[in-house]
């Protein structure tokens, strides 16, 4: 019990020192062949960023160094390590402390939601709850990120977090609306570096300014006295009708109608979002990222030139992969790459031809996440941000580890909203953990013993993809956060 309550209230403590234990050990057991040979531990990333840091340190572009599609800022900070020797570690601690600092917004934000104050007027950590921890502090999976060298939870996911959390923080009806144009403004500028230094983050724009829409709305109607938001009146009228019907089954097909079958209603939704994403708050919060995002940009092209917008943000838009990863088109690329080859071995056109259909991939998700963005975030930002995350990785052309953390970060911020425990949910959960492991299997086969098993990979990045939109699915049905949406009523 005493083991149990210390790894509740020094979660943050225990959970850096781990990852630090592991940075070192991890590298020196595998990497230099002690425990297994030709098998390495550090992620091929790590290489290119501390190659990209030496030529920084010895006053050269970091894009230098082929393949480094990363901001500069990045390579300009881990070449400190460079000039003191430390490049082998130097970066990862960085990395781990991040990870872990992660961890901690994550407790801050979960205590928040549930109404409980972060510290006690002792100004000691109450007890956090082992389960609040285990989301991240604890997790394997960002524990093995970091401490491999990935510097996801560097470059973006603090970051990201970091502006969920301010734009969530406090109600703020009471108080001089100077405090809801503050949030805007902080989380503008986290959001705008967050986008400069990873570019994905650029999906949740619409969700931030759809929330803090609903968000000056609120505040207008509190101090009013009166609630004019008849979207919000409508949403929740809505959704109280779909919970007295949802164990009617004759009513399933009316449950949740798609505007679009309906145009009447579906142009009045897209009037209503018109006029309330030009709230004076809403354009802040774009403007203040634009101009943060602009600023950082900038300042990279003049530092080192074009090569810091074409290799840091603009080849990620039509970046296309033909190895094999979770993303279930690296094989329609891998065989298209292949026929381009054989007619000519037209590099340039291949190019051409590959970079379109990097494009064409990315209309899908767009559509999907502009939809989310209106529909869920005015209501609930965190479950928004983490459906949007989602939709996306899944249906990314590429898809690493590493991406998994970008939804994963965001769960359980809202975790305490989805009803875990219902059958249907444990069974998604299990279909998806054998499909994980069906495509590590095929993956290994491949990767590490060599056998020709590309179409079978393929197979299994299919059953991962559709297992992916079956937990979605569930999570969306299964999700408890409408009754929390405040009361409305019209003038």
């Amino acid at each position: 019990m005493r083991l149990s309550r210390i790894f509740e209230s020094h979660a943050f403590i225990i959970g850096f020192l781990l990852r630090f234990f592991l940075m070192i050990l991890m590298p020196l057991l595998l990497d230099d062949g002690v425990l297994l040979q030709g098998v390495k531990y550090t992620d091929i990333d790590y290489d290119v960023f501390t190659d990209a840091a030496r030529y920084v340190a010895n006053g050269e572009s970091p894009y230098k160094r082929h393949t480094y599609r990363y901001t500069p800022f990045l390579a300009v900070i881990l070449s400190h390590g460079c000039r003191w020797k430390l490049e082998r570690f130097f970066g990862r601690f960085l990395f781990c402390l991040a990870d872990a600092i992660c961890g901690l917004v994550i407790l801050k934000v979960r205590r928040q939601n549930r109404n409980v104050n972060f510290r006690t007027k002792e100004g000691a950590f109450p007890s956090l709850g082992l389960q609040d921890a285990l989301w991240w502090l604890y997790n394997p999976l960002p524990i093995n990120i970091c401490t491999r060298g990935s510097a996801e939870s560097f470059v973006v996911l603090l970051l990201v977090l970091g502006s969920v959390s301010v734009a969530t923080s406090s109600a703020v009806r009471e108080g001089p609306k100077s405090r809801l144009w503050g949030k805007a403004v902080i989380s503008g500028m986290m959001h705008g570096m967050a986008i400069h230094t990873k570019l994905y983050p650029i999906i949740y724009t619409a969700s931030f300014m759809s929330y803090f829409a609903k968000k000056e709305d609120e505040y207008n109607n509190h101090h009013h006295h009166h609630y004019s938001d008849v979207s919000s009146y409508r949403w929740k009228v809505e959704m109280e009708r779909i919970k007295s019907q949802k164990d009617d089954r004759s009513h399933e097909s009316k449950l949740y109608p798609f505007p679009w079958l309906k145009p009447k209603r579906f142009m009045k939704l897209v009037r209503i979002w018109l006029f309330r994403l030009l709230a004076p708050t809403s354009n802040l919060f774009l403007v203040t990222s634009i101009l943060t995002f602009g600023g950082f940009t900038f300042l990279a092209m003049s530092l080192y030139g074009p090569k810091a917008l074409e290799e840091g943000l603009l080849y990620h838009f039509s970046r296309v992969d033909h190895r094999h990863n979770y993303s279930m088109f690296w094989y329609w690329i891998y065989l298209a790459r292949s026929r381009l080859a054989k007619t000519g071995g037209d590099i340039a056109s291949s190019s051409s031809s590959l970079s379109t259909l990097g494009k064409a991939l990315m209309v899908p998700q767009v559509v999907l996440l502009l939809y989310s963005s209106l529909g869920i975030a005015p209501f609930d930002l965190s479950f928004a941000l983490f459906v949007q995350t989602f939709l996306f990785v899944a249906m990314n052309k590429v898809i690493t580890a590493q991406y998994f953390t970008w939804y994963l970060v965001l769960l359980p911020l809202c975790s305490e909203r989805i009803h875990w425990s219902s059958r249907e949910m444990l069974a998604a959960l299990t279909i998806l953990g054998m499909s994980m492991l069906v495509w590590l299997g095929s993956a290994f086969c491949l990767e590490i013993k060599g056998m020709a098993v590309h179409l079978f990979v393929w197979m299994s990045s299919v059953l991962f993809y559709f297992a992916n939109v079956n937990i979605l699915r569930v999570m969306l049905k299964n999700y408890q956060g409408f009754g929390n949406l405040p009361k409305v009523k019209l003038s």
